[in-house]
Protein backbone atom coordinates (compact mmCIF):
# COMPACT_ATOMS: atom_id res chain seq x y z
CA UNK A 1 0.00 0.00 0.00
CA UNK A 2 1.48 3.50 -0.61
CA UNK A 3 2.36 5.86 2.02
CA UNK A 4 0.06 9.07 1.47
CA UNK A 5 2.13 12.40 1.92
CA UNK A 6 0.66 15.00 4.43
CA UNK A 7 0.58 18.39 2.87
CA UNK A 8 3.86 20.43 4.03
CA UNK A 9 5.10 24.11 3.56
CA UNK A 10 7.75 23.93 0.96
CA UNK A 11 9.35 27.09 1.80
CA UNK A 12 9.97 26.20 5.45
CA UNK A 13 11.43 22.18 4.34
CA UNK A 14 14.24 24.08 1.74
CA UNK A 15 15.29 25.75 4.91
CA UNK A 16 15.39 23.17 7.59
CA UNK A 17 17.14 19.80 7.10
CA UNK A 18 14.38 17.36 8.34
CA UNK A 19 16.26 14.20 8.05
CA UNK A 20 19.56 15.42 9.57
CA UNK A 21 17.61 17.09 12.73
CA UNK A 22 15.88 13.57 12.96
CA UNK A 23 19.59 11.66 12.79
CA UNK A 24 20.77 13.71 15.40
CA UNK A 25 17.94 13.37 17.58
CA UNK A 26 18.39 9.47 17.18
CA UNK A 27 22.14 9.89 18.07
CA UNK A 28 21.11 11.70 21.36
CA UNK A 29 18.80 9.15 22.37
CA UNK A 30 21.14 5.90 21.26
CA UNK A 31 23.91 7.71 23.20
CA UNK A 32 21.89 8.69 26.53
CA UNK A 33 22.63 12.49 25.97
CA UNK A 34 20.93 15.56 26.98
CA UNK A 35 16.81 13.57 26.51
CA UNK A 36 15.04 17.11 27.27
CA UNK A 37 16.48 18.32 24.54
CA UNK A 38 15.19 15.79 22.47
CA UNK A 39 12.03 16.25 23.91
CA UNK A 40 11.53 20.14 23.59
CA UNK A 41 11.40 19.67 19.70
CA UNK A 42 9.26 15.99 19.16
CA UNK A 43 6.90 17.49 21.45
CA UNK A 44 5.87 20.54 19.49
CA UNK A 45 3.71 19.69 16.50
CA UNK A 46 5.12 22.49 14.31
CA UNK A 47 8.16 20.17 13.57
CA UNK A 48 6.81 16.73 13.13
CA UNK A 49 3.92 18.17 10.86
CA UNK A 50 6.18 18.73 8.63
CA UNK A 51 7.53 15.60 7.92
CA UNK A 52 6.99 12.92 5.90
CA UNK A 53 4.65 10.13 7.38
CA UNK A 54 7.78 7.69 7.61
CA UNK A 55 9.79 10.39 9.71
CA UNK A 56 6.84 11.56 11.58
CA UNK A 57 6.70 7.91 13.00
CA UNK A 58 10.95 7.84 13.36
CA UNK A 59 9.38 10.91 15.84
CA UNK A 60 7.21 9.29 17.53
CA UNK A 61 9.62 6.57 18.23
CA UNK A 62 12.05 9.12 19.63
CA UNK A 63 9.81 10.77 22.38
CA UNK A 64 8.71 6.88 23.44
CA UNK A 65 12.51 6.19 23.53
CA UNK A 66 13.26 9.83 25.69
CA UNK A 67 10.78 8.87 27.84
CA UNK A 68 7.47 10.77 27.09
CA UNK A 69 4.86 8.29 25.64
CA UNK A 70 2.27 10.80 25.53
CA UNK A 71 4.22 12.79 22.87
CA UNK A 72 5.06 9.80 20.88
CA UNK A 73 0.99 9.02 20.72
CA UNK A 74 -0.05 12.26 19.94
CA UNK A 75 2.15 11.86 16.88
CA UNK A 76 0.77 8.68 16.58
CA UNK A 77 -2.90 10.10 16.63
CA UNK A 78 -1.77 13.17 14.72
CA UNK A 79 -1.20 10.15 11.99
CA UNK A 80 -3.78 8.23 12.09
CA UNK A 81 -6.43 10.65 12.19
CA UNK A 82 -4.97 12.68 8.97
CA UNK A 83 -3.63 9.51 6.96
CA UNK A 84 -6.47 6.51 8.46
CA UNK A 85 -4.48 4.38 5.42
CA UNK A 86 -1.18 4.59 6.98
CA UNK A 87 -0.94 1.16 8.87
CA UNK A 88 2.49 1.25 10.04
CA UNK A 89 1.37 4.37 12.50
CA UNK A 90 -1.70 2.47 13.10
CA UNK A 91 0.92 -0.62 13.99
CA UNK A 92 2.75 1.71 16.09
CA UNK A 93 -0.24 3.12 18.23
CA UNK A 94 -1.63 -0.34 19.00
CA UNK A 95 1.84 -1.39 20.55
CA UNK A 96 2.16 1.74 21.85
CA UNK A 97 -1.20 1.48 23.71
CA UNK A 98 -0.84 -1.76 24.58
CA UNK A 99 2.97 -1.66 26.15
CA UNK A 100 0.91 0.63 28.46
CA UNK A 101 -1.57 -1.64 28.95
CA UNK A 102 -4.50 1.32 28.27
CA UNK A 103 -7.44 0.56 26.02
CA UNK A 104 -7.31 4.80 25.11
CA UNK A 105 -5.12 6.92 24.32
CA UNK A 106 -3.70 8.35 27.24
CA UNK A 107 -3.35 12.40 27.85
CA UNK A 108 -1.48 13.61 24.66
CA UNK A 109 1.02 16.20 24.07
CA UNK A 110 -0.84 19.29 25.34
CA UNK A 111 0.01 18.76 28.64
CA UNK A 112 2.90 19.71 27.82
CA UNK A 113 2.17 23.03 26.05
CA UNK A 114 1.24 21.71 23.07
CA UNK A 115 -2.63 22.35 22.44
CA UNK A 116 -4.05 21.88 19.36
CA UNK A 117 -0.83 19.19 18.32
CA UNK A 118 -3.38 16.57 17.02
CA UNK A 119 -6.18 18.82 14.99
CA UNK A 120 -8.56 16.75 13.49
CA UNK A 121 -7.73 13.80 15.63
CA UNK A 122 -8.83 15.27 19.16
CA UNK A 123 -11.23 12.95 20.40
CA UNK A 124 -10.83 10.14 18.22
CA UNK A 125 -11.23 6.55 19.16
CA UNK A 126 -9.78 3.63 18.38
CA UNK A 127 -11.89 1.81 15.56
CA UNK A 128 -12.08 -1.40 17.82
CA UNK A 129 -13.56 0.60 20.90
CA UNK A 130 -16.22 2.02 18.77
CA UNK A 131 -18.45 -1.58 19.33
CA UNK A 132 -17.91 -1.08 22.92
CA UNK A 133 -19.13 2.66 23.10
CA UNK A 134 -22.56 1.80 21.15
CA UNK A 135 -22.89 -1.90 21.24
CA UNK A 136 -26.42 -1.90 19.12
CA UNK A 137 -24.51 0.54 16.06
CA UNK A 138 -22.52 -2.58 14.28
CA UNK A 139 -18.97 -2.07 13.38
CA UNK A 140 -18.19 -2.41 9.42
CA UNK A 141 -14.70 -1.44 9.11
CA UNK A 142 -12.19 -4.48 8.06
CA UNK A 143 -9.20 -4.48 10.91
CA UNK A 144 -7.37 -7.00 9.17
CA UNK A 145 -4.45 -4.85 8.43
CA UNK A 146 -4.25 -3.41 12.22
CA UNK A 147 -5.43 -6.45 14.45
CA UNK A 148 -1.78 -8.28 13.08
CA UNK A 149 0.30 -5.81 15.84
CA UNK A 150 -2.17 -7.91 18.47
CA UNK A 151 -0.13 -10.76 17.56
CA UNK A 152 2.95 -9.02 17.33
CA UNK A 153 2.84 -7.47 20.52
CA UNK A 154 1.88 -10.66 22.05
CA UNK A 155 5.12 -12.58 20.24
CA UNK A 156 7.06 -9.61 22.05
CA UNK A 157 5.45 -10.03 25.33
CA UNK A 158 6.13 -13.78 25.10
CA UNK A 159 9.84 -13.48 24.45
CA UNK A 160 10.63 -10.80 27.25
CA UNK A 161 9.12 -13.39 29.23
CA UNK A 162 11.18 -16.50 28.07
CA UNK A 163 14.30 -13.55 28.30
CA UNK A 164 13.01 -12.82 32.15
CA UNK A 165 13.05 -16.74 32.53
CA UNK A 166 16.71 -17.39 31.21
CA UNK A 167 18.33 -14.71 32.64
CA UNK A 168 17.48 -14.89 36.29
CA UNK A 169 19.57 -13.44 39.07
CA UNK A 170 18.63 -12.63 42.80
CA UNK A 171 15.39 -12.00 43.34
CA UNK A 172 14.53 -9.17 45.00
CA UNK A 173 17.49 -6.75 43.59
CA UNK A 174 19.23 -6.04 39.80
CA UNK A 175 21.28 -2.41 38.84
CA UNK A 176 21.36 0.52 36.29
CA UNK A 177 24.88 1.29 34.86
CA UNK A 178 25.35 4.88 34.99
CA UNK A 179 28.59 6.60 32.88
CA UNK A 180 30.35 9.36 32.72
CA UNK A 181 31.44 10.54 29.22
CA UNK A 182 33.54 13.50 29.76
CA UNK A 183 35.49 10.98 32.72
CA UNK A 184 35.37 7.80 30.65
CA UNK A 185 33.99 5.68 33.48
CA UNK A 186 31.02 3.87 34.11
CA UNK A 187 29.59 1.58 36.80
CA UNK A 188 26.49 0.25 38.50
CA UNK A 189 23.91 1.16 41.13
CA UNK A 190 21.46 -1.34 42.69
CA UNK A 191 17.74 -0.86 42.01
CA UNK A 192 16.51 -2.60 45.15
CA UNK A 193 12.90 -3.99 43.97
CA UNK A 194 13.01 -7.23 41.45
CA UNK A 195 13.05 -6.83 37.38
CA UNK A 196 10.15 -6.40 35.84
CA UNK A 197 8.50 -6.64 32.41
CA UNK A 198 8.82 -2.69 31.68
CA UNK A 199 12.74 -2.97 32.96
CA UNK A 200 13.39 -5.20 30.27
CA UNK A 201 11.90 -3.54 27.96
CA UNK A 202 13.51 0.06 28.46
CA UNK A 203 16.62 -2.48 27.91
CA UNK A 204 16.01 -3.97 24.65
CA UNK A 205 15.13 -0.11 23.55
CA UNK A 206 18.27 1.18 24.45
CA UNK A 207 16.59 3.54 26.85
CA UNK A 208 18.51 2.23 29.79
CA UNK A 209 21.15 -0.33 30.50
CA UNK A 210 20.39 -3.10 33.37
CA UNK A 211 22.89 -6.04 34.84
CA UNK A 212 21.73 -8.47 37.38
CA UNK A 213 23.68 -10.29 40.34
CA UNK A 214 24.16 -13.70 39.72
CA UNK A 215 23.55 -15.01 43.38
CA UNK A 216 20.52 -15.40 44.57
CA UNK A 217 19.65 -14.92 48.39
CA UNK A 218 20.39 -18.93 49.17
CA UNK A 219 23.79 -18.39 47.09
CA UNK A 220 22.44 -20.34 44.33
CA UNK A 221 23.19 -19.43 40.60
CA UNK A 222 20.48 -20.20 37.30
CA UNK A 223 23.49 -19.14 35.06
CA UNK A 224 27.11 -18.62 34.88
CA UNK A 225 29.26 -16.85 32.55
CA UNK A 226 32.95 -16.80 30.99
CA UNK A 227 33.37 -12.84 30.24
CA UNK A 228 36.18 -12.73 27.97
CA UNK A 229 37.88 -9.48 27.65
CA UNK A 230 40.60 -7.43 25.41
CA UNK A 231 43.77 -7.46 27.63
CA UNK A 232 44.67 -4.51 28.91
CA UNK A 233 47.88 -4.08 26.56
CA UNK A 234 45.00 -3.75 23.98
CA UNK A 235 42.62 -0.97 25.26
CA UNK A 236 43.91 1.79 22.86
CA UNK A 237 42.93 2.02 19.39
CA UNK A 238 46.84 2.44 18.51
CA UNK A 239 47.42 -0.98 20.24
CA UNK A 240 44.53 -2.96 18.18
CA UNK A 241 45.82 -1.48 15.12
CA UNK A 242 49.32 -2.66 15.73
CA UNK A 243 47.82 -6.32 16.41
CA UNK A 244 44.43 -6.25 13.86
CA UNK A 245 45.43 -9.46 12.30
CA UNK A 246 46.28 -11.69 15.25
CA UNK A 247 43.30 -9.71 16.98
CA UNK A 248 40.97 -10.95 14.61
CA UNK A 249 42.46 -14.31 14.34
CA UNK A 250 42.29 -15.26 18.21
CA UNK A 251 39.17 -13.48 18.37
CA UNK A 252 37.51 -16.48 15.31
CA UNK A 253 39.52 -18.79 17.54
CA UNK A 254 38.06 -17.40 20.89
CA UNK A 255 34.44 -17.82 19.91
CA UNK A 256 35.06 -21.56 17.82
CA UNK A 257 37.08 -23.46 20.50
CA UNK A 258 35.75 -22.47 23.42
CA UNK A 259 32.41 -23.29 22.18
CA UNK A 260 33.66 -26.46 21.01
CA UNK A 261 35.14 -27.31 24.15
CA UNK A 262 31.96 -26.29 26.28
CA UNK A 263 30.15 -28.48 24.05
CA UNK A 264 32.44 -31.68 24.45
CA UNK A 265 31.70 -31.53 27.96
CA UNK A 266 27.83 -31.17 27.40
CA UNK A 267 28.00 -27.41 28.43
CA UNK A 268 26.30 -25.33 25.95
CA UNK A 269 26.50 -21.58 25.81
CA UNK A 270 25.14 -18.88 24.31
CA UNK A 271 27.48 -16.47 22.88
CA UNK A 272 27.09 -12.50 23.03
CA UNK A 273 29.10 -9.43 21.72
CA UNK A 274 28.82 -7.20 24.89
CA UNK A 275 29.63 -4.05 23.34
CA UNK A 276 32.35 -3.12 25.30
CA UNK A 277 35.38 -4.57 25.02
CA UNK A 278 34.77 -8.09 24.67
CA UNK A 279 32.29 -11.26 24.28
CA UNK A 280 29.99 -13.00 27.14
CA UNK A 281 29.62 -16.93 26.75
CA UNK A 282 26.48 -18.08 28.99
CA UNK A 283 25.50 -20.87 30.17
CA UNK A 284 21.94 -21.85 31.56
CA UNK A 285 20.62 -24.77 34.16
CA UNK A 286 17.99 -26.42 34.22
CA UNK A 287 17.98 -25.38 37.67
CA UNK A 288 19.44 -23.39 40.45
CA UNK A 289 22.81 -25.05 41.87
CA UNK A 290 25.66 -23.74 44.09
CA UNK A 291 27.18 -21.00 43.48
CA UNK A 292 30.36 -22.44 43.90
CA UNK A 293 30.02 -25.85 42.12
CA UNK A 294 28.99 -23.85 38.62
CA UNK A 295 32.05 -21.56 39.10
CA UNK A 296 34.53 -24.75 39.54
CA UNK A 297 33.14 -26.41 36.31
CA UNK A 298 33.18 -22.68 34.40
CA UNK A 299 36.92 -22.06 35.95
CA UNK A 300 38.29 -25.67 34.88
CA UNK A 301 36.69 -24.58 31.03
CA UNK A 302 38.28 -21.00 31.51
CA UNK A 303 41.82 -22.03 32.43
CA UNK A 304 41.91 -25.27 30.02
CA UNK A 305 41.37 -22.26 27.39
CA UNK A 306 43.51 -18.87 28.47
CA UNK A 307 46.91 -20.55 28.11
CA UNK A 308 45.84 -20.65 24.27
CA UNK A 309 44.83 -16.98 24.10
CA UNK A 310 47.33 -14.04 24.51
CA UNK A 311 44.55 -10.75 23.08
CA UNK A 312 41.75 -11.83 25.67
CA UNK A 313 41.57 -12.30 29.11
CA UNK A 314 38.82 -14.80 30.51
CA UNK A 315 36.75 -14.35 33.90
CA UNK A 316 34.27 -16.71 35.53
CA UNK A 317 31.42 -15.14 36.86
CA UNK A 318 30.16 -16.15 39.54
CA UNK A 319 33.02 -14.72 41.06
CA UNK A 320 32.30 -16.62 44.52
CA UNK A 321 30.98 -19.37 46.26
CA UNK A 322 28.63 -17.55 48.45
CA UNK A 323 27.38 -14.39 49.57
CA UNK A 324 29.13 -12.50 52.97
CA UNK A 325 27.25 -10.20 55.06
CA UNK A 326 25.08 -7.36 53.39
CA UNK A 327 26.95 -8.04 49.98
CA UNK A 328 25.17 -8.54 46.64
CA UNK A 329 27.90 -10.27 45.09
CA UNK A 330 28.92 -9.66 41.90
CA UNK A 331 27.18 -8.69 38.29
CA UNK A 332 26.73 -9.08 35.01
CA UNK A 333 25.08 -6.67 31.81
CA UNK A 334 22.09 -8.11 30.73
CA UNK A 335 22.47 -9.00 26.61
CA UNK A 336 21.16 -7.20 24.00
CA UNK A 337 21.58 -3.93 25.48
CA UNK A 338 23.28 -0.68 24.76
CA UNK A 339 26.54 -0.41 26.31
CA UNK A 340 26.25 3.19 27.70
CA UNK A 341 30.47 4.21 28.05
CA UNK A 342 30.64 2.69 23.79
CA UNK A 343 27.11 3.31 22.88
CA UNK A 344 27.49 0.21 21.12
CA UNK A 345 24.31 -2.71 21.38
CA UNK A 346 25.43 -6.41 22.30
CA UNK A 347 24.04 -8.89 20.28
CA UNK A 348 24.32 -13.07 19.77
CA UNK A 349 26.92 -13.67 17.33
CA UNK A 350 24.45 -16.95 16.47
CA UNK A 351 22.28 -15.04 14.15
CA UNK A 352 23.17 -12.15 11.55
CA UNK A 353 20.23 -10.13 11.89
CA UNK A 354 20.79 -7.95 14.86
CA UNK A 355 17.13 -6.81 14.80
CA UNK A 356 15.80 -7.11 18.97
CA UNK A 357 12.84 -9.56 17.43
CA UNK A 358 15.28 -11.92 15.87
CA UNK A 359 17.49 -11.75 18.65
CA UNK A 360 14.99 -12.78 20.68
CA UNK A 361 13.90 -15.48 18.80
CA UNK A 362 17.14 -17.20 19.26
CA UNK A 363 16.51 -17.66 23.13
CA UNK A 364 13.79 -20.33 21.62
CA UNK A 365 16.82 -22.49 20.94
CA UNK A 366 18.77 -21.96 24.44
CA UNK A 367 19.54 -25.78 25.57
CA UNK A 368 19.40 -25.39 29.85
CA UNK A 369 22.03 -27.66 31.14
CA UNK A 370 20.29 -30.37 33.83
CA UNK A 371 22.32 -30.61 37.13
CA UNK A 372 23.76 -34.07 36.17
CA UNK A 373 26.25 -32.49 33.91
CA UNK A 374 28.00 -30.11 36.11
CA UNK A 375 28.54 -33.53 38.85
CA UNK A 376 30.17 -35.06 35.98
CA UNK A 377 32.32 -32.32 34.83
CA UNK A 378 33.92 -32.16 38.17
CA UNK A 379 34.13 -35.77 38.69
CA UNK A 380 35.93 -35.34 35.40
CA UNK A 381 38.27 -32.94 36.02
CA UNK A 382 42.07 -33.25 35.63
CA UNK A 383 41.83 -35.82 32.33
CA UNK A 384 44.72 -35.12 30.24
CA UNK A 385 42.42 -37.24 27.39
CA UNK A 386 41.88 -35.48 24.33
CA UNK A 387 37.63 -35.12 24.40
CA UNK A 388 35.72 -34.95 21.68
CA UNK A 389 32.07 -34.69 21.40
CA UNK A 390 30.21 -37.30 18.99
CA UNK A 391 29.89 -35.03 15.96
CA UNK A 392 34.09 -34.99 15.85
CA UNK A 393 34.33 -38.61 16.86
CA UNK A 394 34.82 -39.59 13.17
CA UNK A 395 37.15 -36.93 12.32
CA UNK A 396 39.03 -37.43 15.06
CA UNK A 397 39.29 -40.86 14.27
CA UNK A 398 40.55 -40.64 10.96
CA UNK A 399 42.97 -37.57 11.79
CA UNK A 400 44.08 -38.31 15.10
CA UNK A 401 47.32 -36.02 14.46
CA UNK A 402 45.24 -32.63 14.12
CA UNK A 403 42.76 -33.84 16.83
CA UNK A 404 46.00 -33.81 19.21
CA UNK A 405 47.91 -30.60 17.59
CA UNK A 406 45.06 -28.52 17.88
CA UNK A 407 44.33 -29.81 21.34
CA UNK A 408 47.58 -28.97 22.62
CA UNK A 409 49.26 -26.59 20.43
CA UNK A 410 47.65 -23.28 20.77
CA UNK A 411 49.38 -21.97 17.62
CA UNK A 412 48.05 -24.71 15.02
CA UNK A 413 44.62 -24.33 16.95
CA UNK A 414 44.29 -21.03 15.65
CA UNK A 415 45.62 -22.12 12.30
CA UNK A 416 43.35 -25.36 11.80
CA UNK A 417 40.16 -23.33 12.88
CA UNK A 418 40.82 -20.68 10.43
CA UNK A 419 40.72 -23.55 7.85
CA UNK A 420 37.71 -25.21 9.41
CA UNK A 421 35.74 -21.87 8.90
CA UNK A 422 36.95 -22.14 5.58
CA UNK A 423 38.84 -18.00 5.87
CA UNK A 424 41.83 -17.31 3.90
CA UNK A 425 45.09 -18.20 5.36
CA UNK A 426 48.28 -15.67 5.48
CA UNK A 427 51.32 -16.07 3.99
CA UNK A 428 52.77 -16.93 7.10
CA UNK A 429 50.01 -19.18 8.84
CA UNK A 430 50.53 -21.37 5.41
CA UNK A 431 54.09 -21.76 6.15
CA UNK A 432 53.57 -22.53 9.64
CA UNK A 433 51.42 -25.42 8.08
CA UNK A 434 53.46 -26.78 5.69
CA UNK A 435 56.29 -26.54 8.43
CA UNK A 436 54.83 -28.39 10.60
CA UNK A 437 52.09 -31.25 9.57
CA UNK A 438 54.00 -30.87 6.50
CA UNK A 439 56.36 -33.78 7.88
CA UNK A 440 54.35 -35.83 9.48
CA UNK A 441 54.21 -39.66 7.96
CA UNK A 442 50.83 -38.73 6.49
CA UNK A 443 51.55 -35.12 5.55
CA UNK A 444 49.69 -35.21 2.22
CA UNK A 445 46.37 -36.98 3.33
CA UNK A 446 46.33 -34.55 6.22
CA UNK A 447 47.17 -31.38 4.07
CA UNK A 448 44.72 -32.26 1.39
CA UNK A 449 42.06 -32.64 4.69
CA UNK A 450 42.90 -29.20 6.11
CA UNK A 451 43.08 -27.15 3.00
CA UNK A 452 40.64 -28.13 0.98
CA UNK A 453 37.17 -26.47 2.17
CA UNK A 454 40.12 -22.49 1.57
CA UNK A 455 38.71 -20.63 -1.73
CA UNK A 456 42.37 -20.92 -2.87
CA UNK A 457 42.96 -24.70 -2.63
CA UNK A 458 44.93 -25.93 -5.28
CA UNK A 459 45.82 -29.84 -5.04
CA UNK A 460 49.02 -29.36 -7.32
CA UNK A 461 50.26 -26.47 -5.39
CA UNK A 462 49.45 -28.68 -1.97
CA UNK A 463 51.66 -31.72 -3.10
CA UNK A 464 54.60 -29.30 -4.78
CA UNK A 465 55.03 -27.82 -1.29
CA UNK A 466 55.35 -30.58 0.76
CA UNK A 467 57.97 -32.05 -2.22
CA UNK A 468 60.03 -29.29 -1.17
CA UNK A 469 59.91 -29.66 2.65
CA UNK A 470 64.04 -30.47 3.92
CA UNK A 471 65.23 -30.54 7.56
CA UNK A 472 62.99 -30.13 10.50
CA UNK A 473 59.87 -28.65 11.60
CA UNK A 474 59.67 -25.44 12.29
CA UNK A 475 60.01 -24.48 15.92
CA UNK A 476 57.78 -23.09 18.91
CA UNK A 477 59.75 -19.88 18.83
CA UNK A 478 59.79 -18.59 15.16
CA UNK A 479 55.64 -20.13 15.30
CA UNK A 480 54.94 -17.79 17.80
CA UNK A 481 57.14 -14.93 16.34
CA UNK A 482 55.72 -15.18 12.60
CA UNK A 483 52.40 -15.33 14.22
CA UNK A 484 53.04 -12.56 17.18
CA UNK A 485 51.58 -14.83 19.81
CA UNK A 486 52.48 -13.97 23.38
CA UNK A 487 51.80 -17.34 25.03
CA UNK A 488 53.34 -19.72 27.65
CA UNK A 489 55.50 -21.89 25.57
CA UNK A 490 54.25 -25.58 25.47
CA UNK A 491 56.02 -28.05 28.35
CA UNK A 492 57.08 -31.77 27.40
CA UNK A 493 57.54 -34.61 29.75
CA UNK A 494 60.94 -35.34 28.01
CA UNK A 495 64.48 -33.18 27.60
CA UNK A 496 64.61 -31.77 24.22
CA UNK A 497 67.12 -29.06 22.70
CA UNK A 498 64.08 -28.36 19.51
CA UNK A 499 60.88 -27.43 20.81
CA UNK A 500 58.28 -27.74 17.75
CA UNK A 501 54.64 -28.91 18.24
CA UNK A 502 55.18 -32.42 16.03
CA UNK A 503 56.55 -33.32 19.73
CA UNK A 504 52.76 -33.29 21.01
CA UNK A 505 51.90 -36.59 18.56
CA UNK A 506 52.92 -39.40 20.71
CA UNK A 507 54.04 -41.19 17.84
CA UNK A 508 56.36 -38.65 16.44
CA UNK A 509 60.37 -39.64 15.76
CA UNK A 510 63.27 -37.06 14.93
CA UNK A 511 64.59 -37.83 11.71
CA UNK A 512 68.71 -38.45 11.85
CA UNK A 513 70.24 -35.28 12.27
CA UNK A 514 67.57 -33.33 12.10
CA UNK A 515 67.07 -32.14 15.94
CA UNK A 516 69.09 -29.24 16.32
CA UNK A 517 69.17 -26.03 18.31
CA UNK A 518 66.66 -23.80 17.36
CA UNK A 519 69.29 -21.17 18.39
CA UNK A 520 71.01 -22.05 15.23
CA UNK A 521 68.11 -22.12 12.89
CA UNK A 522 67.59 -18.69 14.52
CA UNK A 523 71.15 -17.20 13.92
CA UNK A 524 71.00 -18.76 10.36
CA UNK A 525 67.42 -16.85 9.31
CA UNK A 526 69.38 -13.48 10.96
CA UNK A 527 72.59 -13.91 8.14
CA UNK A 528 69.96 -14.82 5.32
CA UNK A 529 68.04 -11.67 6.41
CA UNK A 530 71.33 -9.81 6.58
CA UNK A 531 72.61 -10.80 3.14
CA UNK A 532 69.40 -9.94 1.48
CA UNK A 533 69.84 -5.99 3.41
CA UNK A 534 73.46 -6.09 2.24
CA UNK A 535 72.28 -7.06 -1.63
CA UNK A 536 68.90 -4.50 -1.86
CA UNK A 537 72.22 -2.13 -0.30
CA UNK A 538 74.61 -2.64 -2.80
CA UNK A 539 71.43 -2.37 -5.99
CA UNK A 540 71.11 1.03 -3.92
CA UNK A 541 74.75 2.23 -4.19
CA UNK A 542 74.81 1.06 -7.83
CA UNK A 543 71.30 2.49 -8.75
CA UNK A 544 72.78 6.02 -7.69
CA UNK A 545 76.44 5.93 -9.03
CA UNK A 546 78.13 7.64 -11.45
CA UNK A 547 76.26 7.33 -14.40
CA UNK A 548 79.73 6.70 -16.38
CA UNK A 549 80.34 3.48 -15.10
CA UNK A 550 78.82 -0.06 -16.10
Amino acid sequence: METPKPASNPSADAKVDYALVLRNLEKRVAENRDPESVLRIVRRPEFWQKLPPQDALRCARLAYAAGDAAAGLAVLEWLTSRMPDFVDAWRERVAFLELLGRGEPPPTASDHGTAGAVGEGDGETLPWTEAAQGAEKPVAEDFSQVEGPFYEWRRREAAVARYMALFQGREDCFARQWVDRQQGTQGYVPVRRPLEAADVMEHLQGRKTYGIYLLQRDSRVRLGVIDADLGAALRSSEARAQKREALRREQRYLVTRLTELARERHLFCLVEFSGGKGFHFWFFLEEPLPAGVVRSVLQRLASRMQPDLSCFQLEVFPKQDRLEGKGLGNLVKLPLGVHRLTGRPSYFLHSKDRSVDAQLALLEKVRRIPARVFEDAGAAAGGAAVLVHPRREKWAADYPELAVLEERCPALGHILVECRQQRTLTVRAEKILFGTVGFLPRARVLLHHVLQALPEYNPHYVDYQVSRLRGAPLGCRKIHRLLGLDLTWCTFSRDIRYAHPLLHWPEWREPQGAAKAERVENLRDALDELKEALRMVERFLDRDGPKGEI
